[in-house]
């Protein structure tokens, strides 16, 4: 009959296997959504027939263009962390965040966002340029861009207007979630920007872009 191995072996040896078995738990990715924060205007008379605006795709850096949350360091270097992610593509999250910003801000306006079908009547398009969005050396959260009013069909531009906004996050303890914030509000201030544009169009934006044209031949 076989010997069993005294006691104090067979603790040693599983204290030793223990040991050999990381119990500590990975980093847990976390997940960030952008949110309509715009506050809607004090009410107001209403066009008798506002129309429809419709939000183009947005465009987007390359460096932005990925899942993770991107915080510029330094100039020329930014910090890409694995664990901090967006709920979608940060592009399709900009324009839902701002077609519902800007239903806020326009409620006699219908506002939606590409693609829509061929035959809606628009009163114009709202393409969005962004070349920096997101939190900056320093701690401030920026965007920077422009957006530009289009007819209903054709490429000549109605207005285009230069965008730099930035927000200061106020003392507090160093989290991604409050940067994620800071970018919701900078898109309502984003928002209200294109909403003053809109609203200043001309009756008939069409026959101004052509006047436009002619003009500048």
């Amino acid at each position: 009959m076989r010997a069993r191995p005294p006691a104090t072996i067979v603790f040693l040896a599983l204290a030793a296997l223990a040991g050999c078995v990381s119990l500590k738990r990975t980093s847990e990715a976390r997940f960030f959504a952008l949110r309509p924060v715009a506050e809607g205007p004090e009410a107001s008379a209403a066009p008798s027939d506002p129309g429809i605006v419709g939000i183009l795709p947005v465009w987007l850096p390359a460096h932005l263009e990925r899942p993770q949350l991107v915080a510029w360091t330094a100039p020329g270097e930014v910090r890409i962390d694995e664990f901090l992610r967006w709920t979608e593509p940060l592009d399709a999250a900009v324009q839902r965040v701002l077609v519902e910003d800007l239903d806020t801000l326009l409620p006699s306006y219908r506002v939606i966002r590409a693609p829509w079908p061929a035959a809606t009547p628009l009163r114009c398009r709202v393409r969005v340029e962004m070349f920096r969005f997101g939190p900056q050396p320093g701690g401030e959260v920026s965007l920077s861009g422009r957006f530009v009013l289009l007819p209903e069909r054709g490429e000549r531009a109605l207005a285009i207007h230069a965008v730099d906004l930035r927000r200061d996050l106020s003392p507090g303890p160093e989290d991604p979630g409050r940067s994620v914030e800071a970018m919701s509000a900078l898109l309502a201030e984003l928002a209200g920007g294109m909403a003053g544009a809109i609203a200043a169009l001309p009756a008939d934006p069409a026959a101004s872009a052509l006047t436009a044209g002619a003009g500048s031949r």
